[in-house]
């Protein structure tokens, strides 16, 4: 073969691997700079949790960085950042979605956890080109908390029994849920008829200090959180049927899903999956064991073989 013949071949056999290269780097992603994307959280415990469970398998799973942003206040601060592309994914219910972002009134129609579901997934996409994905399978609905002692010494089972004791009573609800319309805190007083002696407002961790200390009587509570059962604390039925389901769901642009369609995949495991009492347990290792969301995370995926 002449030298000619011999350097065009070299030529066209380093540009075909320049090619198969190229090829293999888009088949299997490389994690740089440029493959990221971002998932928000709310400030505490909960979605801190989740949003870590989601990082870390689609990182693991899809080869992309996840940042991780923490402390968002409300679900209107991460709604506003998603619809803006600072961020692209995050964790909230579809409850608070319901009431909030979409401004549904809650009436007896909407006590389906499937039909709220599918209400909160058709019009995220309709109006805002989001997927809501299939909820994770643990219900954290709001619910009135009271001590253990209180509960045994006045008898009380059902959020309806608080009204003959509310005037003599302090409640702890936090900035959030005082806010709220539909389902927060006016809308369920008026619901019950509630007339406490007094309403004080406090960041969320305090609420729990206040009724583990016994500087009020009641507290909003979460249903999932892990110091309900830490704190010896009992949940009240809410027997007049007043709350929404509040399904854990994630939602991600769909822009975002059309360029990395694996993360659905890399979720899955996840889906119906978590039962109310693991997300309580996930909750008290971070509220009352005072570890970080990330180990709590990591921890939880590898004991399930997931990463």
């Amino acid at each position: 073969m002449s030298s000619h013949k011999t350097w065009f071949v070299k030529v066209i056999a380093i540009g075909l691997g320049g090619v198969l290269s190229a090829a293999l780097l888009t088949g299997c992603r490389s994690t740089t700079n440029q493959e990221k994307i971002v998932i928000a959280s709310h400030s505490f415990s909960e979605p801190q949790i989740l949003a870590e469970l989601v990082k870390q398998l689609v990182e693991k799973k899809v080869g992309i960085t996840v940042e991780h942003k923490r402390n968002f206040q409300g679900s209107t601060a991460l709604h506003k950042a998603l619809e803006s592309g600072d961020i692209q994914m995050y964790n909230a219910w579809t409850g608070t979605q319901f009431t909030g972002i979409l401004q549904m009134e809650v009436t007896r129609e909407w006590k389906d956890r499937r039909k709220v579901y599918e209400y909160v997934r058709d019009r995220f996409h309709e109006k805002y080109k989001v997927k809501v994905l299939e909820p994770y399978g643990f219900n954290n609905t709001y619910a009135l908390a009271v001590r253990k002692e209180t509960a045994e010494k006045l008898g009380l089972k059902k959020a309806s029994d608080l009204i003959k004791h509310a005037p003599s009573m302090t409640v702890a609800v936090d900035q959030t849920f005082q806010e709220r319309k539909g389902d927060g805190w006016a809308d369920l007083a008026q619901a019950y008829g509630f007339k406490f002696k007094k309403v004080v407002t406090m960041t969320y961790d305090l609420v729990y200090q206040a009724i583990k200390s016994g500087d009020v009587d009641v507290a909003v509570a979460y249903s999932t959180d892990g110091r309900v059962a830490a704190y010896n604390l009992v949940t009240l039925e809410d027997d007049r049927g007043f709350f929404p389901p509040y399904d854990g769901v994630l939602f991600v642009r769909e822009d975002t899903l059309q360029r990395y369609p694996e993360i659905e995949q890399a979720v899955k495991p996840l889906i119906g999956r978590l039962t109310d009492a693991e997300m309580a347990a996930l909750n008290r290792e971070v509220d009352v064991n005072k570890r970080d969301p990330a180990d709590v995370a990591r921890e939880y995926l590898k004991s399930k073989g997931l990463i």
